[in-house]
């Protein structure tokens, strides 16, 4: 009897996908994920009025602190929001632009770099501690968040300087090798970020605002990324093509209605929505654990 040839993949289980090396390349839905987005980017009378909306639906807010936008009162206010809601706060941090709002190119040198970081973390954690609280991740802003994931060496100046703060803080960032080597050197978490609103290039990066994109298309489109995210841990880029992605946020927009219906729609997408920070009493109870 002629035998027929062996294929690796004829046992594999129906929710594995076949390797091309011989592995199985199996993926399990995201149950916690978390979402995030910036809070607290206006500053006296320019006040964003759509992001308390957003409130019920994320799970964890960027708080501008003072450099590219956002004001003492205007911090204030919105971590007393964070409070009431049972939220995790974060601190966003930016070039000091406002004239920009933190988007055009700048280049810092290590030294004031680290010490820019230090200082909006400072002011944060001011008003944070008065109301016995703690700032939970960091994200960037702006042209720090391209440089974030695309400089090496801005990345590890930016994760030494939170390591420095505090190593207990995760520094969130676009998805990538460079966020994940910079906080691995730093001794920190990372936070893997995806911004579903946004469009992506095959290499992982993010395509620039298309001005005149319709805003019904966005919203469709941004829902259809997110929900393939959560389900098969892929994105589909800009040229059809399929990359899969680390994740561990997903990023909403905060200054329009579209993106509070994007945010009410992942919410319900994800089983058990949880904050991503590395809780400190969570990991000593683990650590005991473990020793007894």
């Amino acid at each position: 009897m002629k035998r027929r040839p062996y294929n690796r993949n004829q046992h594999r289980r129906p929710h594995q996908r076949p390797s091309s090396r011989g592995r199985i390349d199996v993926f399990v839905q995201k149950k916690n994920l978390d979402i995030n987005c910036n809070v607290g980017q206006g500053f006296g009378i320019y006040q964003n009025q759509h992001e308390e909306k957003l409130f019920p639906y994320v799970t964890s807010i960027n708080i501008a602190c003072g450099a590219h936008a956002g004001d003492p009162l205007t911090m204030a206010r919105v971590i007393d929001l964070a409070r009431n809601h049972n939220i995790s706060i974060g601190a966003l941090i930016g070039f000091d632009d406002r004239v920009g709002n933190g988007e055009r190119e700048m280049y810092l040198g290590v030294e004031e770099l680290r010490a820019m970081v230090l200082y909006q973390l400072g002011a944060l954690h001011a008003l944070l501690h008065s109301k016995g609280l703690e700032i939970r991740h960091v994200r960037t802003h702006g042209f720090l968040y391209k440089q974030l994931y695309t400089d090496i060496l801005i990345a590890e100046t930016v994760a030494k300087a939170v390591s420095e703060f505090s190593r207990w803080i995760t520094l969130v960032g676009l998805s990538g090798s460079v966020l994940a080597t910079a906080c691995t050197n730093a001794n920190i978490k990372a936070g893997h970020e995806v911004q579903v609103a946004r469009r992506y290039r095959k290499d992982g990066t993010i395509l620039p605002h298309s001005p005149g994109i319709n805003v019904k298309n966005l919203l469709e489109g941004a829902a259809d990324r997110a929900r393939e995210l959560i389900q098969t841990g892929r994105l589909t880029c800009e040229d059809n093509s399929k990359i899969r992605v680390n994740i561990d946020t997903i990023h909403v927009p905060s200054d329009n209605e579209q993106g509070i219906e994007l945010a009410r729609l992942i919410r319900a997408m994800i089983p058990e929505p949880k904050p991503l920070h590395m809780d400190k009493f969570d990991k000593y109870l683990a650590s005991v654990s473990v020793l007894n």
